[in-house]
């Protein structure tokens, strides 16, 4: 295998994956009846339930569910975070964050927003679903957090793997047996220490803990594959 080959796979495999866990997973719901909005709070546009994501992710992570004395304090919690990010968010896009999250939970219904896309806006509108999504996992109880997470770290791992095999055999890389069991036990590493990583974060952000440990993770597989290159070599 030439140099060149490894040095663009390495390249290729440093693409980031981590944030797939939560846009890959079903979107915040709307519905007009059941928003848990607060009277001072009266804002345009369709209002969405902020549970059902994490209603989904517990009962498929196999966590206990939310509680009825747990719901009524997070949606509050919910209002109150999109209230603070809300002032700035239209004076940069002159639209309402609430029609904007519903509308990203929905794409296929433009609710009243132009057909043409805004990609400043799309990924803004990601980020703080991303981070209301963190502020209110942050506040479940440990044996709701914990399998949560983890699920969520798992579809990263999951999507990781088929990512570099896909990768791998773009590139014409085969890869043994005992090199397939090393590649995966990095990606179980990066699992587990994701999981630890995103809960001992809280609601704070932490993107670049995952990008060191994605680049790490990546490291680690090129030296297993490098190894490979050098014995084929000799």
């Amino acid at each position: 295998m030439k140099y060149v080959s490894w040095l663009l796979f390495i390249i290729l495999l440093t693409v980031p994956a981590f944030a797939a866990a939560v846009e890959e997973d079903d979107g915040a719901g709307v519905d007009d009846a059941s928003a848990g909005g607060t009277d001072d709070f009266a804002l345009t546009g369709p209002k969405i339930d902020p549970l059902i994501d994490i209603r989904n992710w517990l009962g498929r992570a196999g966590a206990p569910a939310l509680e009825k004395s747990q719901q009524d304090p997070l949606k509050k919690l919910y209002d109150k975070e999109v209230k603070s990010l809300a002032r700035h968010f239209e004076e940069r896009f002159g639209v309402s964050l609430r029609s904007a999250l519903a509308a990203q939970s929905r794409p296929s219904e433009h609710l009243g927003f132009s057909a043409k896309p805004n990609p400043e806006l799309t990924l803004e509108v990601q980020r703080i679903s991303n981070h209301l999504s963190d502020v209110l996992i942050s506040t479940l109880r440990m044996d709701q957090q914990v399998p949560l997470r983890k699920y969520q770290s798992e579809m990263v791992r999951v999507k990781r793997i088929e990512q570099t095999k896909q990768k791998l055999a773009e590139a014409g890389v085969s890869v043994s047996a005992q090199q397939q069991t090393q590649i995966e036990a990095i990606y179980a590493r990066e699992s587990y220490l994701r999981t630890l990583a995103v809960i001992e974060a809280g609601s704070e952000n932490y993107d670049v803990t995952l990008s060191a440990l994605s680049s790490q993770t990546t490291q680690k597989v090129a030296e297993v594959l490098d190894r490979s290159a050098s014995l084929l070599a000799r």
